[in-house]
């Protein structure tokens, strides 16, 4: 006995490590084991477990003791006092499919069931209780290329008993990168109900890293995660599972393989008061996001989040061979995977929250498909929701933004939650420099702003799908730049849109309604009010007469044209109300030139002079231009088919008056180049008394353009004569203008 008592544990120890490749598979050695049979106490110092290939060390324990009592295990209690496992590394290895573990699987998982014997009773046992001190676990993996390490591993368990099948586990650990873990665990191993309680103290994302790079291209995944969480559930139905507490993330950032930081969060924080997908219950208390960054980038082939992005044969396969990614391969796919097996199913119809808040956002657009870089941030962006629920009449939430340091956005929005198919929206944009937009201004239409503010207003109604929606834009004293050459542009004369939507403050004001039908997939609102401000600009660039009617007075035509009759030199009585007119628009547009076209037929207004001139000489008053107003009544009263004039016509031409017309015997009695040359003058002496009338009303005789009539604009043969009157800026060619 005295022997046995003696040589027990080295004999034991020698046993175990001779025949432990031929039990276990894997060599195994320890530097002391003890074994008490007085009173039932077991020790192993620096326990070594090697890798199947005997290259390493899979498991190694400093420590472990057990401490029996003898006399339970004779009397079939089998009671285990206590059980410590200390200074314990635990390494696991992982290459795509295959773990160091694999073969102790095989080995001892698949070993065949020796069934209980009919009638037997269950092995009675107790621990009363385990305590895991200072232990490490160490996962590696091959893809994704990770290394954690969780540290300080301490954890007990009360009591593990056959007559009772609730476990009690309560654990606290580290992580090599940062964060710490405490947990209470409670299992029951009749009804397979778990509950968790759970404790996470600034978790480094790092950790994390290298699973994120299977499926985005990205050089850094920066923040910390703290989590106080209660979850309860089945182990035996995953996806019922309940979870309340708090989840906060703090100085998260995403940055791509350049190092620039593409989204980031100062502080996110979530209180879920009852989560039951089960039970389609989603309640949470305050949702909270403070200083979220999004940093968004256009090019001509995508946008910089597209670079991020990994082909999906290389997100599908880890390893050249094509080793499909297993669930338990990346941490991403799990969660994917887990929320698929939820939304997949349960429903998510039922649920609310206290407040959504996000606070101090901040957004920086920059699109790079321009000639110029156009770059425009958002800031000191919030947004509001209060009483979320998807049982109430309405979701409003409450939107506020700078735009660009100089502007700001506010708005709300009304929905209802029961299928979102009405809507109220309200928002402005004010205090937006037009200068901000010139790499569009120049690369679509030429024209950059010099200075101007916009304000823009809109009112958005949906019922049953149909989009009602007004539009106020008001721009503060805009100045549009001159005309810039280039091979994008469309060619609208914008500078004088401009100046004839102005109104006499020099803004613009503009009310569009714009309506649609929400099912028409073609439709799209915003393209649909950016068609109606294009045309409309392009209205007031090529037809401005109404717009410039309804600002000064009178009709279109007042600005359109202004008609004289044959042979007048001076304006008349109607001419000088639409010079005064035009005059007015000169003087509060100062920008815009005025053209006048003149526009007549030679042809009539020659047969015209030259019959007068006949008429003249006829009544002995000569040949003088300046004739009485008595003078020329009586030669306009005289009728040109007067038998005494005809008659002294023929005998001044010598030709036969029944073959020719009054017409043609007047022209050849002065002669056609006479003739021409009169009307010359008398076309030169009208546009002069023209340019002559509005200079004396202030207007700079530079902005005055008189352009002499020409064989396109002969007119027909009964047409009098006038002036067709255009607009322009100065450097915007007049082809662009009106006629």
């Amino acid at each position: 006995m005295l022997t046995l008592l003696i040589f027990i544990s080295p004999v034991t120890e020698y046993i175990i490590e001779k025949n432990s490749r031929e039990w276990t598979g894997r060599k195994i050695e320890m530097d002391r084991l003890g074994i008490n049979l007085l009173n039932g106490k077991v020790g192993i110092k620096q326990l070594k477990f090697y890798e199947a290939d005997d290259q390493g060390l899979f498991v190694t324990v400093g420590n472990i003791r057990i401490n029996t009592d003898l006399l339970s295990f004779i009397t079939g209690r089998n009671i285990i006092e206590d059980v410590l496992i200390e200074n314990a590394v635990i390494q696991v290895l992982q290459n795509g499919e295959s773990f160091n573990f694999d073969d102790l699987l095989l080995r001892f998982g698949t070993s065949d069931t020796v069934e209980q014997p009919a009638g037997g009773t269950p092995v009675a046992f107790e621990v009363r209780s385990i305590e895991i001190r200072n232990n490490t676990l160490i996962y590696k993996g091959v893809s994704p290329l990770v290394n954690i390490s969780v540290e300080h591993l301490n954890a007990t368990c009360p009591v593990i008993s056959s007559a009772n099948p609730q476990i009690s586990i309560s654990a606290t650990c580290a992580f090599n990168h940062g964060g710490n873990l405490t947990a209470d665990f409670l299992f029951n191993q009749v009804t397979s109900l778990y509950n968790l309680k759970a404790g996470i103290t600034d978790f480094n994302l790092t950790h994390l890293y290298p699973y994120l790079q299977d499926y985005l291209l990205v050089k850094s995944l920066e923040g910390f995660v703290s989590a106080d969480l209660r979850l309860g559930g089945n182990a035996g139905y995953p996806a019922d599972i309940a979870v309340s507490g708090d989840f906060i993330l703090r100085d998260f950032s995403v940055a791509d393989t350049s190092g620039e930081v593409i989204a980031s969060v100062g502080s996110l924080h979530i209180n879920a008061d009852s989560i039951n997908p089960a039970g389609n219950v989603y309640h949470f208390g305050a949702l909270s996001i403070d200083r979220p960054y999004v940093k968004f980038a256009v090019y001509d082939d995508g946008i910089n989040f597209d670079r991020m992005l990994i082909a999906t044969e290389e997100v599908d396969s880890v390893n050249a061979g094509g080793v499909p990614v297993e669930d338990y391969a990346n941490l991403f796919r799990m969660i994917a995977d887990y929320v698929h097996l939820l939304t997949s199913q349960y429903k998510v119809s039922n649920y609310k929250a206290d407040k959504v808040l996000i606070t101090n956002g901040r957004v920086v657009y920059t699109d790079y498909t321009l000639e110029d870089k156009f770059q425009y941030e958002l800031d000191s962006l919030s947004i509001l929701s209060e009483n979320l629920n998807s049982s109430g009449e309405r979701i409003n939430v409450v939107m506020r933004s700078k735009l660009n340091r100089t502007g700001s956005f506010s708005g709300n929005l009304s929905i209802n939650p029961d299928g979102y198919s009405e809507m109220e929206m309200n928002y402005s944009i004010k205090g937006i420099r037009l200068s901000d937009i010139n790499p569009y201004s120049v690369y679509y239409v030429a024209t950059p702003f010099i200075d101007g503010d916009l304000t823009f207003e809109n009112e958005i109604n949906i019922r049953d799908h149909k989009l009602k929606s007004e539009n106020r834009l008001f721009i503060e004293k805009v100045v549009a730049g001159k005309k810039i050459q280039n091979n994008t542009a469309i060619n609208i004369p914008v500078r004088l849109a401009i100046s004839v939507l102005k109104d006499l403050e020099g803004n613009i004001r503009l009310s569009v309604p714009v309506e649609g039908d929400l099912d028409d997939p073609d439709y799209r609102w915003g393209k649909a009010l950016l068609r109606v401000l294009k045309n409309l600009a392009i209205k007031a660039a090529v037809a401005p007469y109404r717009l410039v009617a309804d600002l000064f007075g009178g009709s279109e035509d007042d600005y359109r044209e202004m008609r004289m009759g044959l042979l007048q030199r001076q304006p008349d009585r109607n001419n000088l109300v639409t010079l005064g007119r035009i005059a007015e628009v000169m003087a509060n547009k100062p920008e815009l030139s005025v053209y006048f076209t003149g526009s007549n037929s030679r042809e009539a207004e020659t047969e015209f002079l030259a019959i007068y001139l006949a008429k003249q000489k006829f009544l002995g008053l000569g040949l003088n231009d300046s004739l009485s107003p008595e003078d020329d009544l009586q030669i306009r009263q005289l009728a040109n088919r007067d038998s005494l004039f005809t008659a002294w016509l023929g005998s001044q031409t010598g030709v036969g008056v029944a073959l020719f017309s009054v017409q043609e015997m007047s022209v050849q009695l002065s002669g056609r180049a006479y003739l021409g040359s009169k009307i010359s003058a008398i076309e030169e002496e009208r546009a002069r008394a023209v340019k002559s009338y509005l200079i004396s009303k202030g207007v700079s005789s530079d902005r005055i353009k008189m352009a002499h009539p020409t064989t396109a604009n002969t007119g027909n043969i009964s047409q009098t004569p006038s002036f067709a009157i255009s607009f322009a800026v100065s450097d915007e060619a007049i082809e662009t203008a009106v006629r």
